[in-house]
């Protein structure tokens, strides 16, 4: 956070004679006040030149000399500050506190201080007593807007920091404190507009460059989220994240080899950046680089530490089991599970001896326990009670600990089957009919989630329902609707148009919809859980995908050797583009309607 350079002149000295000398406040002694005086301005201007040292020492004299002085003391504890040592700065702002309560200089100083030492609290606190004292002070509005906007208090923030910038003139980091703040509530147009009154007024402040950058990356504006970011990188010369930044829209760009120079160049200056290296793994995988790419991806788990457990047990590292326990658990999202769950097996056989404990999401447990529970395979849910285990790994860790390549992904399909055969799914479907050749499924949202920035990936990968139904309406497809995590309330009247059976609103868990997928020619889905379900199912599924897809799709590929023979895929040629995908997909099932016999084959 910003800082001034120091306190003001005392203007209301006590009056203390101290051992024969006098303190600045002194009225009896003019020459001793106008060497103290003069000594602190001399101190102000070594701190305004940079010789930090130099004042330091000089401080320290005088706080040595002049103990009650309330300017020596808070100048001492400026200087400590502005040299990273807030813990050296406390007790001086403290002391020039006992003897000033009104020194506001020094309040400003103490939030400052503690908000370095992360004490969040007490750093409110202090803006908040200064601020009682003056309460249009500009520094004290904005160091407690930051405050709160670090708690998470998001509201209150924001109105405090609409008032640091209502001052005359207002701060030019409260502007850009408020449009972060803004940004993280999810008022985005309105955020780019205080960075950049902020940037009009401090043009070299490259942290709001940054700022501004994300901003727009968070607007698609990728373009200028990048010339944003380009700008920055000269400013900030040692600083990683502008790099790094760079590098995730250069990857949203589908420009691999430039995001992975960004992220590497991001590693130079920081090299143990968790999400740098998390970034360049993607980006590695996508490119189906698996040996560096899976060592790279680990790097998530000192980057999202709060996603994960904490045991006191050790990380299994790949070494042979023995007859130890392992505890493997599920990460990320439902179709990360069913994806990667096709390596337990894998698992079970190359350690005989080891008990296996699989942890996982509620919803896939009656589904995955029916397929992989054995006496050496133990499957459960989040929520049930944690047997006792020797090690532990998170899922998606597998395919590194088995040395997985491109050539070698675990690809035996089907893994999972449908478990009921009169579930709701099925007999809801009708039978075909002379006019009804395929009966296709769909899924067309990805799920929403709370985060700003993952909230705008599963809108990318979402594809509006009624620009699908109209771009593939066409005679022959019984259409059934899958999606979960959606209020199809106001598509009732599209449905009934295009037909559609909708059964996804009665899904309890993925053996439901295991069950409405088994009976199904083919199932059409965007990038979620149902299509990974689909393929491990064995069954035919399209996949639409956004321009820059997600790693496991690699690049330009229209197949995945994750579900070969079976899956499409079919993705945006430009950014957002919709229409594009769908007129393939049209052009497909044309093609496929064409190679249907024009009576139904007799159901087995």
């Amino acid at each position: 956070m910003p800082r001034g350079f120091g306190p003001g002149k005392n203007k209301n000295p006590s009056r203390r004679q101290t051992q024969g000398s006098l303190s600045s406040g002194e009225q009896g002694s003019p020459s001793t006040a106008t060497l103290l005086a003069d000594s602190l301005a001399l101190a102000r201007r070594y701190q305004q030149s940079g010789q930090l040292v130099v004042a330091l020492r000089l401080c320290q004299r005088l706080v040595h000399a002049y103990p009650e002085d309330f300017e020596a003391h808070c100048l001492l504890g400026s200087l400590y500050l502005q040299m990273g040592d807030p813990r050296q700065a406390l007790p001086q702002l403290q002391l020039a506190l006992h003897l000033r309560k009104d020194g506001i200089p020094a309040w400003r100083e103490l939030g400052h201080a503690w908000m370095m030492l992360g004490n969040l609290e007490e750093a409110v606190r202090a803006y908040g007593q200064g601020l009682a004292l003056a309460p249009q002070d500009g520094e004290l509005l904005l160091g407690l807007g930051s405050g709160l906007l670090a708690q998470g208090n998001l509201p209150q923030a924001i109105a405090v920091l609409e008032q640091a910038v209502a001052a005359e003139p207002p701060p030019v980091y409260a502007l850009a404190s408020l449009g972060n703040a803004l940004m993280l509530s999810g008022q985005l147009p309105e955020a780019e507009t205080y960075f950049r009154q902020a940037l009009a007024l401090e043009p070299t402040e490259g942290r709001i460059w940054v700022n501004l950058g994300h901003c727009l990356h968070l607007q698609d504006r990728l373009e200028e989220a990048a010339a944003s970011l380009r700008q920055a990188l000269p400013l900030l010369p040692r600083d990683p994240q502008p790099h790094n930044n760079l590098g995730t829209i250069l990857q949203e760009q589908n420009q691999l080899p430039a995001a992975i120079e960004c992220y590497r160049r991001s590693l130079r200056l920081a090299p143990n950046l968790a999400e740098t290296h998390w970034n360049l793994g993607t980006a590695l995988l996508t490119l189906g680089q698996y040996a560096e790419g899976w060592r790279e991806y680990e790097w998530r788990l000192r980057q999202r530490q709060a996603d994960y457990p904490t045991f006191a047990q050790p990380l299994w590292m790949g070494s042979p089991l023995g007859q130890q326990t392992l505890l493997i658990y599920a990460e990320q999202g439902l179709g990360d599970t069913l994806q990667f769950v096709r390596y337990l097996p894998l698992l079970a056989q190359a350690h005989p001896e080891a008990h296996l404990l699989f942890r996982c999401q509620q919803p896939l447990v009656q589904l995955l326990k029916a397929h992989f529970e054995s006496p050496h395979l133990q499957v459960f849910s989040e929520q049930d009670p944690l047997p006792p285990f020797d090690t532990h790994l998170p899922l998606l860790s597998l395919p590194q600990r088995l040395g997985t390549t491109l050539e070698t992904i675990p690809a035996r399909i089907p893994y999972l089957s449908s478990l009921r055969p009169d579930a709701l799914g099925i007999e809801s479907l009708p039978e075909p009919s002379h006019s009804t050749f395929l009966k296709v499924g769909l899924v067309w949202a990805s799920g929403r989630r709370a985060n700003l920035e993952l909230n705008r990936i599963q809108r990318l990968k979402s594809c509006p329902i009624e620009l699908l139904l109209s771009q593939l309406q066409m005679p022959g497809i019984q259409w059934v609707s899958l999606q979960v995590g959606e209020d199809l309330t106001p598509w009732g009247s599209l449905f009934e148009q295009h037909q559609v059976l909708e059964v996804g609103s009665r899904f309890h868990s993925f053996v439901d919809t295991a069950a409405a997928v088994a009976p199904l020619d083919l199932v059409i889905s965007v990038d979620t859980a149902v299509a990974h379900l689909a393929g491990a199912m064995g069954k035919p599924v399209w996949v639409l995908l956004p321009f820059a897809a997600d790693w496991r799709w690699l690049l330009e590929r229209a197949d995945s050797p994750w579900y070969p023979k079976l899956m499409r895929l079919f993705r945006q040629q430009v950014p957002g583009d919709w229409t594009g995908v769908l007129e393939q997909v049209r052009v497909s099932l044309q093609g496929w309607l064409e190679g249907i016999p024009k009576s139904p084959s007799p159901k087995p």
